[in-house]
């Protein structure tokens, strides 16, 4: 962690993710451009607002004291280059302020980013299992999809939905327990299915069932190996290698790649589009 002077983070902006901790109100009132904003008081709750945490960020405030504060509960999180603006944000760059809407600062799955040009176009409907913070809804959400997201935690879905209304998009939630025996996944109602670090193998042929004919499945999750470098543990949360595309035989794999550097974390991901005609069921791993 540390303090820049106006002058040197005026000539070193564009190394830095910019973070406005203000409220609301004086952030609409003027912020340096390029700002993502998240007051300071709620940046635990919002942390999947957040940018990844190698990230580095500069954090503005109205004065470098609040700036400093917000720098060091970032730290807390797990960020770990962190400066902050050691000076009141008017005074130093009252002339450069502007009143655009905030960035965002998040981001969703790498993966998602990578196959969204491959996803189908038309009615576009999206169901996102397991949603949790809800950055991929979203996401689908601002590039013009209509997005449903199911979660067990209603305060997490109430969580995404409020990130939406913030970023001018809507999405629909559903909170349902998809490990109880049947969560009753509606059939071939969705063009996109999406599941991001989330396994629960009896699942599979409900979510093989809600893909629409023509449309995708979408998933990553996490591979056996991770284990070793954190959360999960247990061999039910975690693929076999080569398992994922057996659960989608009526389906054409246009990519299936599994990650394991030597650092973590060990995924496998998988873009499969469902054969015309096909019931899209499920095989024995």
């Amino acid at each position: 962690m540390r303090a820049l002077d106006a002058r040197s983070a005026e000539f070193g902006l564009d190394r830095f993710v910019l973070l406005d901790v203000r409220d609301e109100h004086d952030f609409l009132d003027g912020h340096l451009e390029g700002s993502g904003h998240l007051p300071a008081a709620e940046l635990t709750e919002r942390r999947g607002e957040l940018p990844p945490r190698d990230t580095d960020i500069l954090v503005v405030a109205a004065d470098g004291v609040r700036a400093r504060d917000a720098a060091q509960a970032l730290e807390e999180l797990g960020y770990r280059d962190v400066a902050w603006l050691d000076a009141a944000l008017r005074e130093s760059a009252g002339e450069r302020l502007v009143r655009t809407p905030p960035a965002a600062l998040w981001r969703p799955s790498p993966f998602l980013e990578e196959v969204l040009p491959r996803l189908p176009e038309g009615r576009r409907r999206v169901l996102d299992l397991a949603a949790g913070a809800g950055r991929e809804s979203v996401f689908m959400a601002l590039h013009g999809y209509e997005v449903e997201a199911w979660d067990h935690d209603r305060g997490v879905l109430e969580k995404a939905a409020a990130m939406a209304h913030r970023h001018g998009v809507t999405i629909t939630t559903q909170t349902r327990d998809l490990e109880t025996r049947d969560p009753r996944l509606p059939v071939e109602s969705h063009d996109v299915v999406m599941v991001f670090r989330f396994l629960h193998r009896p699942l599979f042929p409900q979510i093989a069932r809600a893909v629409a004919p023509g449309g995708v499945v979408v998933y990553e999750t996490y591979l056996r190996g991770q284990e070793r470098f954190g959360r999960p543990k247990h061999p039910r949360f975690l693929l076999d290698p080569g398992e994922l595309p057996r659960h989608f035989p009526g389906f054409e794999v246009e990519h299936h790649e599994e990650r394991t550097p030597a650092e973590g974390p060990m995924l496998a991901r998988l873009l499969a589009r469902k054969i015309q005609g096909s019931s899209g069921g499920t095989s024995t791993p």
